[in-house]
């Protein structure tokens, strides 16, 4: 038997946080390359489950926020706001237990600037620095890619295509180009009931 998944893992430990959260059942099934791409680089190689596991908490918290959940069966609001803290405090508390300062640094920054992004309306620029801070956690950071960040939180035109072009060139060097790929088509941060 396969240990489960990192999705797999995440809905059996909301599962267990019992009512009011109910874990949705049946439907598609939620894309795990979010995790995979945090999983595939030489930085989160030493226990690429848990960096999956973390990035997939993170993410479905940024969901419950900003979009619409893939774990949950249909919140309210105010429940997803609540649900979305919860996986996020999941996320950073696996990370804490990986010893992993840096990580700790990228995912803080990607929160921050994505909310900064949502606040200002840019969708597109969330999901560029989503990819990107993704990218730095699996394969690591440099400068130019802080410049870029940087640049679109400051509202730089033209910034969240550098940022996406650097992201898919630091995925190509490092072999990873398939599930930086599958990771761009799994990240989708626009409501679905729009």
């Amino acid at each position: 038997m396969n240990p489960p998944t990192a999705l797999e893992r995440l809905r059996e430990r909301i599962a267990g946080e019992g009512e009011p959260l109910v874990v949705a059942r049946g439907g598609p099934e939620p894309s795990p390359a979010v995790g995979r791409l945090a999983a595939a680089g030489d930085r989160t190689s030493d226990d690429p489950g848990e960096y999956a596991y973390v990035v997939e908490a993170v993410y479905e918290g940024y969901l419950c926020h900003y979009g619409e959940s893939r774990l949950l069966a249909d919140p309210d609001r105010d429940l997803a706001l609540l649900a979305g803290d919860l996986f996020y405090a999941i996320g950073i508390s696996g990370l804490a237990g990986l010893g992993d300062p840096e990580s700790v640094g990228i995912l803080s920054d990607l929160i921050r600037v994505a909310a900064e992004l949502e606040a200002g309306g840019d969708r597109a620029g969330a999901e560029a620095v989503w990819l990107a801070q993704l990218i730095a956690l699996t394969c690591g950071t440099e400068e130019r890619q802080s410049n870029l960040v940087l640049a679109l939180s400051s509202g730089e035109p033209g910034a969240a295509a550098d940022l996406d072009g650097w992201s898919a060139e630091i995925a190509d060097r490092h072999g990873i180009g398939r599930a930086f790929e599958a990771a761009r088509e799994a990240i989708d941060l626009r409501p679905r009931n729009s």
